[in-house]
């Protein structure tokens, strides 16, 4: 039987969790998967009922974003929250969500690494949704903390309109430095680009350019699809690095 398509192609795991927990959340996917993680602190912004909900009871966080196989999702999500106790209210979340675009590099030494596939308990399948029409995309490029502004300046060369930015660091990446043969900046920015869907591959391949795996800036860049949009107005309003905030 032939696997799905989504089991061979890398996910985005990511976790809002408490500080203390960061370290174990690595150790738990890395004993699932070879992953790449990268995380940084997070603040609850939202109402009170609402930040118990997310985990965000506390006001400092840590928000965990790891590159993981999707033949192993179900088995690190259920390893997680055994592990970390997501069960009870307030201990944090973990969510995967589908990746439009990632470095060869960076994609095939996570699928070539092992996957025990030996889940105690397995998780009930999830009902698939009727795909939206997406519009955009949020590109994402975790880069050496000193070749943020360049790759800022070569996104917008390339047509994005501005950057998000928060302070993120590798962690426990030794076995997914092995297999893709570099090490990992531990000091990292991870920038945010919001863009349509058509400037998508031109800033990626822009930012690779200037700043990737290749180069000092040692970039990994990978790209997600966005469904809906709340609160900014329409796309084209946006008025040049208005977003970006590197404080």
């Amino acid at each position: 039987m032939r696997k799905n398509e989504a089991e061979k192609r890398v996910k985005l795991l990511v976790g809002i969790i408490h500080k203390e927990d960061e370290d174990k959340f690595s150790e738990i996917v890395n004993e699932c998967a070879t992953a790449v993680h990268f995380s940084g602190i997070g603040y609850g912004t939202a109402r009170s009922s609402y930040m118990s909900y997310f985990g965000f009871n506390e006001i400092e966080k840590r928000v965990t974003f790891s590159l993981i196989p999707g033949m192993a999702e179900h088995n690190i999500l259920s390893a997680i929250g055994h592990g970390l106790k997501l069960y009870l209210v307030g201990r944090g979340i973990a969510f995967t969500v589908p990746l439009s675009g990632i470095s060869n590099i960076i994609n095939d030494a996570i699928l070539s690494g092992e996957a025990k596939l030996d889940s105690p308990k397995p998780r009930a399948p999830i009902s698939k949704k009727k795909e939206k029409n997406r519009m955009h995309e949020l590109v994402i490029a975790v880069v050496n903390r000193k070749y943020t502004d360049v790759s800022i300046e070569a996104a917008r060369a390339a047509g994005a309109t501005g950057a998000t930015v928060f302070h993120s660091r590798s962690i426990n990446n030794a076995k997914a430095e092995q297999a893709i043969g570099t090490t990992i900046d531990q000091e990292t920015d991870s920038v945010f680009f919001l863009t349509t869907r058509e400037y998508k591959s031109k800033i990626m391949e822009a930012v690779r350019d200037a700043a990737g795996l290749k180069t000092e800036g040692g970039a990994i860049i990978f790209s997600l699809p966005v469904d809906d949009l709340v609160g900014i107005g329409r796309f084209e309003d946006y008025v040049d690095g208005e977003e970006y905030n590197k404080n």
